[in-house]
């Protein structure tokens, strides 16, 4: 007994205390790389939407990138939560809800002003179809850098880990891809923004049983 009290003693007596903040700047050094992979990617493949001078004058262009944005910066913390030991990002969930809710809000109410022939193309878009795998693609390098942040971390659910990893890059992607992106529709951004964000936490959530498990 006492040889093991003498083990744990010394493996003890060698413990350094973590610097404050070092996991904060773990996260922003593993965020960058990726944000910045898929920034340019994504210009040079798709590049700046045509009319983006005067976009910038148009209310529903900057309600389409608020809400990502929001997304990720509520994804973030949350992600500064789930890698500690037993972190539930409750209160980001929450958040997060209510960011898409009031996006909600303003899509209908932009539809009840609008004229019922202009419903097709607020919702619809001409990019429906393709715009959640833009999102997707564009958050890959980003969710990789998210994985590789919590794999040095200590999450201890790794499930809700990657789920979170995926959904904050997924917001991250959809921040970018919002400046290419020709839609005004808040409603087409309610629905087919959010489909990509949420492929990446389904892509996550799969991927953090794999990545993530001790």
């Amino acid at each position: 007994m006492a040889k093991t009290d003498d083990l744990i003693d010394r493996l003890v007596g060698e413990l350094k205390p973590v610097p404050r903040g070092a996991l904060g700047r773990m996260l922003s050094l593993a965020i960058l790389p990726g944000f910045v992979v898929s920034a340019v990617l994504l210009f040079l493949a798709h590049g700046f939407r045509p009319d983006v001078a005067q976009a910038l004058y148009q209310p529903a262009f900057w309600a389409k990138g608020i809400y990502p944005l929001a997304l990720a910066i509520t994804g973030l913390v949350a992600m500064m939560v789930v890698a500690r030991p037993g972190g539930v990002p409750k209160m980001s969930g929450l958040t997060s809800l209510g960011i898409y809710l009031l996006l909600v809000g303003l899509g209908l109410w932009q539809l009840h002003v609008a004229a019922s022939a202009d419903y097709p193309r607020m919702i619809f878009g001409r990019s429906a179809w393709f715009c959640p795998f833009i999102i997707t693609a564009t958050a890959l390098p980003v969710f990789a850098g998210n994985i590789w942040f919590l794999r040095r971390a200590a999450p201890t659910a790794p499930r809700l880990a990657g789920f979170v990893a995926g959904m904050s890059a997924g917001a991250v992607g959809a921040w970018i891809y919002s400046w290419g992106c020709i839609e005004n529709g808040l409603t087409f951004v309610a629905l087919w923004y959010t489909l990509g964000i949420v492929l990446m936490g389904v892509i996550g959530t799969l991927c953090g049983r794999r990545f993530l498990s001790w």
